[in-house]
């Protein structure tokens, strides 16, 4: 398979996982607010068990916000674009490992092997940031060499 197709399978399956993300947390979020609803008004002004769940409720909310804002930024991204160096939006393929930079939703296992999709905040892309095909860095008293940017 070209490497160009993968990336954009790579892709595709990014946009899956993080919109089955937004799937659960919205539903986790209704069904919190759904108990606190059925739970009613508090029944003293110390309930604490409408309070926890409002509080799970919010919680809820925010990594639905988080799950959002990332899928947004997948949205932002073009797969059939092709890097020469390592930067967000690149599949990089090391003697190590395989990343796709785009956002951080880890381990992503495809018949074409294991990838490893990481955020542009990650410290492995931070010290591979701006690397050509041969250039090699030390991460972690290793040594990786990128074997292939797409």
């Amino acid at each position: 398979m070209d490497l160009l197709e993968l990336k954009v399978k790579i892709y595709q399956k990014c946009i899956e996982k993080q919109k089955e993300l937004l799937e659960n947390s919205k539903a986790a979020m209704d069904d919190a607010q759904k108990a606190a609803n059925e739970y009613g008004p508090p029944k003293d002004r110390y309930d604490s068990f409408r309070t926890q769940l409002l509080r799970k409720r919010d919680l809820y909310a925010e990594q639905y916000e988080k799950a959002l804002k990332e899928f947004r930024h997948l949205e932002m991204i073009n797969p059939e674009v092709k890097n020469n160096n390592v930067d967000v939006n690149t599949l990089v393929i090391t003697n190590k490992q395989k990343f796709y930079v785009s956002i951080g939703l880890g381990k992503i296992d495809l018949p074409d092997g294991d990838f490893y999709v990481i955020s542009p905040l990650a410290p492995i892309f931070q010290s591979l940031r701006g690397k050509r095909v041969g250039e090699s860095i030390t991460f972690n008293g290793q040594r990786i060499e990128v074997l292939n940017v797409v």
